[in-house]
């Protein structure tokens, strides 16, 4: 299983942040895995959708995932059928002296047993670089605003 935890400072309350969490939409423009996504139910703070994910060495699963939020606080994308044994981001919003101060964390464990061990092993670099990327997009949009 690879676990990936970061940490960034954004501009902004959290509830300015949260706009760019709202929706699975609105998250698919940081989280460029999050391929032809379509939601197949909506209701306040769930959505579930298919979409089709883009991970590291070219694959390019098709998957059920649920996408919580509640509002200002936290959003969590998770699957819930699909290829891998777990994917799941998180996002969590508190506010520091007028900022935002978001905690990310990504865990993704492939199928397969101890083979899945070995493909975490390869595939831990490719996660942590994928949400060094949401953060630091995250990060410009948040300083253009100002």
């Amino acid at each position: 299983m690879t676990t990936v935890r970061l940490r960034t400072t954004l501009s902004g309350s959290p509830a300015e942040t949260f706009r760019r969490f709202e929706s699975v939409f609105a998250l698919s423009e940081i989280k460029k895995e999050l391929r032809l996504a379509r939601i197949a139910r909506s209701e306040a703070g769930l959505e579930i959708v298919d979409a089709r994910l883009r991970l590291p060495f070219f694959l390019r699963p098709a998957a059920r995932l649920t996408y919580s939020t509640i509002p200002g606080a936290s959003a969590e994308l998770k699957q819930i059928r699909g290829p891998m044994a777990e994917y799941r981001w998180t996002y969590s919003f508190s506010e520091i002296g007028g900022i935002t101060r978001l905690d990310a964390e990504a865990v993704v464990r492939p199928p397969l047993g101890p083979l899945g061990f070995l493909l975490a092993l390869i595939f831990a670099p490719g996660v942590k670089r994928m949400l060094r990327r949401e953060l630091k997009l995250l990060e410009r949009l948040s300083a253009t605003r100002q």
